[in-house]
């Protein structure tokens, strides 16, 4: 949530970064196992307007 505009940010943008991990367990032709994989990626954006929805 951002509750400021980026317009006094460093470039006027705002980093952000997402991450997700999938945890896989698999079964198949007598053999098993499990595999963790996590992937991130940063980008930044602008954030040019804010508005309040849902406030009360």
């Amino acid at each position: 949530m951002y509750t400021r505009t980026s317009a006094t940010a460093p470039g006027g943008r705002y980093p952000v970064t997402a991450t997700s991990t999938w945890d896989v367990q698999w079964e198949g032709a007598g053999q098993s196992g499990r595999l963790t994989v996590t992937r991130a990626s940063s980008t930044s954006l602008a954030i040019g307007e804010l508005q309040v929805v849902g406030a009360g």
